[in-house]
């Protein structure tokens, strides 16, 4: 499947719901095209195997977990540091989510590496937030609840045009809204992030 034929990139409007559920032994993703600010058709679906050694995804067409679209996988053990690889199906590298550690003591921050395309720089929005949610992680038992605020997340290019936005929605259950702003930002990557954003967030 070619990334011209597939829907996850040529899906319009650039606008996507990303659905957390936790369950004992995984966590699952569910990705659906946006229909007039509620999720519509989904798009992928992934599952990430908790207290995994390496984090390693595999975003499917459907829940059926039948037909891959997407493998998102880390070039280590899970640190600060790490660079996650999604590639397609055909292993085509589509490319690079890098969480950026020392910026991310105070502020989660990643790079966005696409073939062709500048560094996209991705950081959470508010630093009061940010350090709340640090301060919260520290006390204990509350690490394991929800977390009880709205972040978000800001992509720019390096000349300031903004290339996407991650909003977390209100709410226990985890759902952000996932606007991709610049039109040659692979989808694919941005939706890649979503699920990274989510799953690395406590770390």
């Amino acid at each position: 499947m070619t990334a011209a034929s597939d829907p996850v990139v040529a899906a319009q409007p650039q606008r996507y719901h990303v659905r957390q559920k936790i369950t004992p032994f995984q966590n699952t993703y569910r990705i659906s095209l946006d229909a007039g600010g509620e999720p519509g058709a989904l798009i992928a679906f992934a599952k990430q195997k908790r207290l995994a050694f390496k984090e390693s995804f595999t975003l499917y067409r459907d829940e059926s977990a039948t037909t891959p679209v997407l493998t998102i996988k880390a070039d280590r053990r899970i640190d600060v540091r790490s660079a996650m690889t999604v590639s397609d199906p055909a292993g085509v590298v589509v490319g690079v989510l890098r969480k950026k550690g020392r910026a991310s003591l105070f502020r989660s921050t990643w790079e966005v590496e696409q073939p062709g395309l500048p560094v996209v720089l991705v950081q959470e929005r508010s630093l009061a937030v940010a350090l709340l949610r640090r301060f919260w992680g520290l006390i204990p038992y509350a690490g394991d609840l929800p977390v009880p605020w709205v972040f978000h997340f800001d992509g720019t290019l390096p000349d300031g045009r903004p290339a996407l936005t991650h909003t977390r929605r209100w709410g226990i259950r985890d759902r952000y809204l996932l606007e991709v702003q610049e039109p040659q930002l692979d989808p694919r990557l941005a939706i890649a992030l979503a699920v990274c954003l989510d799953a690395m967030q406590k770390r």
